[in-house]
């Protein structure tokens, strides 16, 4: 038997009268950005992609381009690209914000971007494959990451049974296409996770 709306109310997991208002400005900011990439040129050229903030391990690292980490995390390749994101953004996100609360969850979204865009580099400065990387899928990653924390919780596992969310996973982690970074979405998710529980562990232990 599943929660019922005054449980649900109870532990944060109604959006029946909640407005995720964080989760709307990060989509209308992702939005924004990808209207400058099409009146710069395009959202599909590298140089475009460049200039508004995409991921580049050779100017990190040689050009000391550091901010690039987190702007990476509002550029997007292709109106299918965001498109996609966005979808997976109001789907998640509404349930992470209303459950964490709007502070924590912009920490969420934002340390799991930048842990998901940080093992990315790794991997690129490893294998010597520099690509021009850009998208919220690690930040997202990271918000289907806390996930698990509802699921691990007797109170709302009821709702997030956790054969979903584990499904919920193996479908991010699955690439749909070429060319997309495995490494953001492997960082996002353990980032996700690791401070989901944290909030989840410290929140429980106040009481």
């Amino acid at each position: 038997m599943g929660l019922t709306q005054e449980d649900k109310r109870k532990y944060g997991l109604s959006i029946e009268n909640y407005k995720p208002i964080v989760t709307f400005i990060i989509i209308g900011l992702n939005v924004l950005v990808f209207f400058w990439e099409t009146m710069s040129g395009g959202s599909e050229k590298i140089d475009v992609l460049l200039k508004c903030g995409a991921s580049y391990a050779p100017y990190i690292f040689e050009d000391a381009q550091w901010y690039r980490i987190i702007t990476s995390m509002f550029v997007h390749i292709g109106v299918e690209h965001i498109a996609s994101n966005m979808i997976c953004l109001i789907a998640v996100g509404q349930y992470v914000e209303n459950y964490f609360g709007r502070v924590k969850y912009v920490i969420i979204y934002i340390v799991a971007g930048i842990i998901g865009n940080l093992l990315s580099l790794m991997v690129d400065m490893k294998t010597g494959s520099f690509a021009v990387s850009a998208g919220a899928s690690g930040a997202i990653s990271g918000l289907i990451g806390t996930l698990i924390v509802l699921a691990i919780d007797p109170e709302t596992r009821k709702i997030f049974p956790m054969y979903r969310v584990l499904m919920a996973i193996v479908l991010v982690m699955i690439p749909s296409k070429e060319g997309i970074d495995v490494a953001a979405h492997i960082g996002g998710l353990l980032g996700g996770i690791a401070v989901g529980y944290t909030f989840y562990y410290y929140d429980k232990s106040k009481g």
